[in-house]
């Protein structure tokens, strides 16, 4: 076991604090792997004089050389190179993956180089990897020293507080299932991240890690052990344990990088199933529990056994560390539980008082006060001084399950009542959330997103939040495989496809119907306005001949006074020269008279010709008034035909118009819904991708993997 242990610290977890990127150089490693020719023993020494440094000369060099040390880094020679820069050693020989320098051109980690430009090609970076693996050797004559330690994963002045640096999370990794069943079955353990919105959920050879905010599957972590029973994060949220196997068959611990993603190492070799675990706040120890009824406490730096505690006298169902790495506190199925000075595993407290089980433990943030649940119904408070019980009370009916404080002290609690509670230090509930169907079995609560997070003996998982008690969404155990997701995806595809048709040919008929009645809208308007330039016409027309009759009747009864005054003097006019010609008659040769006579005879000439020319005026007067007269009689209906046209044009505007606004409001819902339509099928399109995108991942990811522990 050490062996084994040994070999696999010193080659697969190498400097974790550093290591960034599991994927990505995987997938490199992968391609240098492909591109590797049948064995050669005399293949060349990989060097940086003869095939790195021209890699750095055409990349590099322009921003890291001896007059212009960005970063403190100058990579124009060996020395420089390995001396490292402002953020410290560049090369870890023998280690790409630990490499800062290679995690910043394999873009693992920030700032991506080269800066603003896309990754170099991938045999200049298998190079680069190959290179470093092989002890980043100067030249073909230098000598290679790889030294690999073994981890020590004790941290320095460990505290319980907010690390530094971003929110420990994982990177892209596989959602490929190891194990989906048609059924589910009870979730056998839950965790959440201290320090981040990370949570993992135990299930069937498999751990799955769940972001906390959005309920997304964030990847899956095999367990080929057997089943999780355990899983616990670390206190500053780097590493996450789990502990589990097969009944009455093995049983073993397992820790990964949350960071990563990467497996770190195995301890324990238990003739049956872990059934509790934890890890030490200062990473110094890890602790395990089985139905042997030993607690084995190992070593993380050599991975050795560091005691044995042989005191519990049932199956140890439960251990927790305290946050400053002090105590150890254990609880077993016949309900003893103990506390343990960490450091040597000698027995610090006896805690008296359950009278059955104990399913959960779970420390305050300051260490000052442990909390254990049971199968007696009870929660209970423990100080740590003298091992007083400060505070009891019975939380679940039939049985409490679970048990969990929160960072700022509330605590929640599950059991086979179904419900899930939140309490405060008092014992006052302050939430109690809706009822499972069957017991509920585990809890947990994410102190970064207030979400409480519970299960139950079927499988279902519900999250909800703590602040208002309403339930937010569902985890689940036993995702789906990637291949039965693609075709979901598909089928959901082919049917938004067909949604998308049908609405969208709606929203062209309804938008067919506006343009139509907006067309008759505008012929209407347009014979509305013909008909009214038509009616102005008429009426001025009218306005006209009217006006016409109006000048020729004042014309002819002014003719009329003309013809009177004319013919007012004429009879006097005749009678005087009657007379005239008879007595000139009578008196023959009278030249005066016979002149006077031809005066008068002209005089009534001239007043008969002007008569006749008033006369002919008048009929001319006459026959205006009556000609404008018969236009008048001839618009008159015109006009209110044109009228009557008008109006019964301006009833019909008004009529369509009314049925504008339905239809567009109808056109407008049809377009909404086809934008909805397209919409979700671009979504659908999306999750297509996705998933066929996840599946060629996974693929790769699991050959690097395979590869990899070969």
């Amino acid at each position: 076991m050490n062996k084994l242990f040994s070999n696999h610290c010193c080659h697969q977890i190498c400097k974790p604090f550093v290591i960034v990127g599991l994927i990505v150089s995987l997938m490199s490693s992968a391609v240098v792997a492909d591109d590797k020719k049948p064995a050669d023993n005399k293949k060349p020494k990989i060097t940086f004089d003869e095939h790195i440094k021209p890699i750095f000369r055409a990349k590099c060099f322009a921003c890291h050389n001896t007059d212009k040390k960005a970063s403190g880094l100058d990579l124009t020679n060996y020395t420089g190179l390995m001396q490292g820069g402002a953020a410290g050693e560049s090369i870890d020989p023998g280690d790409a993956d630990g490499s800062y320098l290679y995690m910043l051109v394999t873009h693992d980690s920030e700032p991506f180089m080269p800066p603003k430009s896309d990754k170099l090609p991938d045999k200049e970076i298998a190079l680069i990897q190959e290179w470093i693996n092989g002890g980043a050797p100067e030249n073909a004559g230098s000598k290679v020293v790889i030294k690999k330690p073994k981890f020590d994963f004790a941290l320095k002045g460990a505290s319980s507080g907010k690390p530094e640096g971003p929110p420990p999370m994982p990177p892209r990794l596989s959602l490929e299932p190891v194990v989906h069943t048609s059924l589910s079955t009870a979730v056998t353990a839950l965790a959440t991240n201290p320090w981040s919105p990370l949570a993992a959920v135990a299930g069937q050879k498999q751990v799955l890690l769940y972001n906390t905010k959005t309920l997304q599957l964030l990847g899956v972590l095999p367990f080929p052990e057997g089943v999780p029973h355990v899983l616990k994060f670390s206190r500053n949220g780097s590493l996450l344990l789990a502990g589990g196997g097969h009944a009455a068959a093995s049983g073993r611990v397992v820790v990964w990088d949350v960071k990563t993603g990467k497996r770190l190492f195995e301890v324990g070799d238990e003739l049956d199933s872990v059934l509790c675990a934890d890890i030490s706040s200062d990473q110094r120890f890890i602790a395990l529990g089985s139905p042997s009824k030993v607690i084995r406490v190992y070593s993380t730096s050599t991975g050795e056994l560091a005691y044995e505690i042989r005191k519990h006298t049932d199956w140890m169902t439960s251990l927790a560390f305290s946050p400053d790495s002090v105590l150890l506190c254990s609880g077993d199925r016949n309900g003893g539980a103990f506390v343990w000075e960490a450091a040597t595993g000698s027995e610090y407290l006896t805690l008296k008082g359950h009278k059955g089980g104990i399913t959960g433990i779970s420390w305050r943030s300051d260490s000052n006060i442990v909390a254990t649940s049971s199968e007696d119904q009870s929660v209970k408070l423990w100080e740590l001084q003298n091992g007083n019980n400060i505070k009891s009370w019975n939380a679940h009916g039939g049985g409490t399950s679970s048990v969990e404080f929160a960072r700022d002290g509330r605590l929640v609690t599950c059991g086979r009542d179904k419900v899930t509670k939140l309490w405060d230090q008092a014992g006052k509930q302050l939430k109690a959330f809706p009822a499972f169907t069957d017991i509920a079995v585990g809890v947990t609560i994410c102190d970064e997103t207030n979400h409480v997070i519970a299960s139950d003996w079927t499988g279902k998982i519900k999250v909800w939040n703590a602040a208002d008690g309403k339930e937010v969404g569902a985890l689940t155990a036993n995702p789906l495989q990637l291949s039965q997701r693609l075709a979901s995806a598909t089928s959901s595809l082919q049917a938004s496809q067909s949604n998308q048709q049908k609405l969208l040919a709606v929203a062209q008929a309804d938008q067919a119907a506006v343009a139509k009645i907006n067309a008759n809208i505008a012929a209407t308007q347009k014979q509305q306005t013909d008909l009214q330039n038509s009616l102005n016409g008429l009426n001025a027309n009218l306005a006209a001949a009217q006006k016409a009759i109006t000048a020729a009747q004042a014309s002819a009864t002014n003719s009329t006074k003309q013809i009177a005054a004319i013919e007012a003097p004429l009879p006097a006019i005749k009678e005087a020269y009657a007379k005239a010609v008879a007595v000139s008659k009578q008196v023959a040769g009278d030249k005066e008279l016979a002149e006077a006579a031809a005066k008068l005879k002209t005089a009534i000439d001239k007043r008969e010709a002007a008569k006749a020319a008033e006369q002919k005026n008048l009929a001319t007067h006459q026959a205006t008034v009556k000609a404008n007269q018969q236009k008048v009689a001839q618009y008159t209906p015109q006009i209110k035909q044109t009228t009557d046209a008008l109006n019964a044009a301006k009833a019909k505007v008004a009529a369509i118009q009314k049925t504008l606004k339905p239809a567009t409001d109808k056109a407008t819902a049809s377009q909404n819904a086809a934008n909805a339509a397209t919409t979700a099928l671009t979504a659908a399109q999306n999750e297509v991708k996705r998933w066929q995108a996840e599946i060629e991942f996974s693929k790769k990811f699991n050959n690097v993997q395979a590869s990899a522990s070969k």
